[in-house]
């Protein structure tokens, strides 16, 4: 999608959004805050705010947050949660002076961007000490049970949908976003990248039929209701009471400088290894 359909579509899924995604537990957002505390980091930059998800509670943690966001849908939500500092702009030209925060920070945020290299050079611009990134970090373990991604059931949807004539198109030779930000890691190796949660999980495969269901999913947005419910109805058949098992691993990436100028590797093949959390 181009980026003003990517803004349409944060805004359409805006009012669905957090009770389709997951938070982050309180103890990721409490060894986060630990972890820019010993930098001594008190104002920050969120760059794709959302709907303030955690804007807020790092809010109540001590931090000066100000939160930028290209989506007016999003930031009304998170304006309605009370969270104050908010700004409409573009990752790409944030609207703030040179070194006016003492870092920038993204939560799964840098696999949304087509240009991330590009994102983290204006973010270090705007940040005293760089940028911060919650990521997925390269892992070369295989130790996962059942469906090999918790994507299985959204392919099956699109497998249903393209035979109803509605194809579900996708940027090709991407991979899912643990795959983008660990291949954007490999290209830009930041300074500092910092374990936070590194836990098993077991997750109903039903509760990525519960998001498409509710429109919350982007690239089903095109696709008639009725259409999509139909869908659904039929994957849940398929999916039925499975689960998926996986590793979750995510850490905290510092960028102390700007990186230079990247083009990130395109990964043709198929999405291999473990199963990763929901995207954003």
């Amino acid at each position: 999608m181009t980026e003003p359909d990517v803004v349409d579509a944060f805004t359409q899924i805006s009012p669905v959004y957090d009770a389709t995604r997951a938070p982050l537990d309180e103890g990721t957002l409490d060894t986060i805050a630990a972890k820019l505390h010993e930098r001594h980091v008190v104002s920050a930059l969120e760059v794709g705010v959302g709907t303030g998800r955690i804007a807020q509670p790092m809010s109540e943690r001590g931090f000066e947050i100000t939160g930028v966001d290209a989506s007016p849908g999003m930031l009304a939500h998170a304006r309605a949660k009370g969270v104050g500092r908010l700004v409409r702009g573009n990752a790409y030209q944030l609207p703030f002076r040179p070194a006016s925060v003492d870092t920038t920070l993204f939560v799964h945020v840098l696999h949304l961007l087509d240009d991330p290299v590009a994102a983290l050079q204006e973010a270090c611009r705007v940040g005293r000490q760089g940028a911060t990134a919650l990521v997925r970090p390269p892992r070369d373990d295989a130790d996962a049970t059942g469906p090999r991604s918790e994507n299985g059931p959204r392919r099956v949807v699109a497998e249903i949908l393209a035979r109803e004539g509605y194809p579900i198109h996708r940027r090709g030779g991407t991979g899912g976003p643990r795959r983008q930000e660990s291949r954007l890691l490999r290209a830009v190796p930041p300074d500092r990248l910092e374990v936070v949660v590194d836990r098993t999980e077991t997750e109903p495969l039903g509760r990525r039929l519960d998001m498409i269901e509710m429109g919350a999913a982007r690239g089903f947005l095109h696709v008639p209701p009725e259409v999509l419910r139909r869908a659904v109805i039929e994957a849940r058949a398929q999916v039925s009471d499975r689960t998926v098992t996986y590793r979750r691993v995510e850490a905290l990436a510092t960028w102390n400088r700007a990186p230079p100028p990247t083009t990130i590797p395109i990964d043709d093949g198929p999405s291999e290894g473990t199963p990763s959390p929901p995207s954003a």
